[in-house]
């Protein structure tokens, strides 16, 4: 009888120990999605840059092909834009986070102001975001993202 309560406290200790752990990540995700966006916002792309793994991949919200945007050439391109008077407002809504292990899936909306240099009327983008992320050596990167442009009626 006295092994059965002791495996018994050890399988609760150990239920409560993962729950803690998974309830970090799942906030450790929230926050790495939150301040990528805010970089993003800022015009700061090694900002957002460091949170992507180097076998990063995006579906982007152009409808485009698979793209591969990690690569410091891609960086300094989409920096250069940013610099010449390109600018986001990112505004983030409704995130869920589900950690499976060491991958992680996140899921919300954005709705973006974009501002293209040259005085442009501004544009309205409403996108679904999903960003899977992967834990290596104790860090969460995403390895991959699909931004798709919303139908708002």
């Amino acid at each position: 009888m006295k092994g059965f309560f002791i495996s018994l406290n050890l399988t609760l200790a150990a239920l409560f120990l993962t729950t803690a752990v998974l309830a970090d990540d799942v906030d450790d995700i929230k926050a790495l999605e939150m301040d990528a966006r805010v970089q993003e916002s800022a015009g700061n792309t090694a900002g957002f840059y460091q949170y992507m793994a180097p076998e990063f991949t995006i579906f982007p919200p152009t409808a485009g092909l698979l793209a591969e945007p990690h690569t410091e050439e891609n960086r300094l391109r989409t920096q250069a834009r940013f610099d010449a008077g390109m600018r986001y407002d990112i505004r983030v809504r409704n995130m869920d986070v589900k950690v499976y292990g060491n991958t992680a899936i996140s899921t919300y909306y954005t709705v973006s102001t974009i501002y293209r240099p040259g005085g442009e009327a501004p544009e309205i983008w409403n996108l679904r975001m999903t960003g899977v992320g992967v834990k290596q050596s104790g860090q969460w990167k995403v390895v991959h993202r699909q931004e798709t442009r919303l139908a708002v009626r």
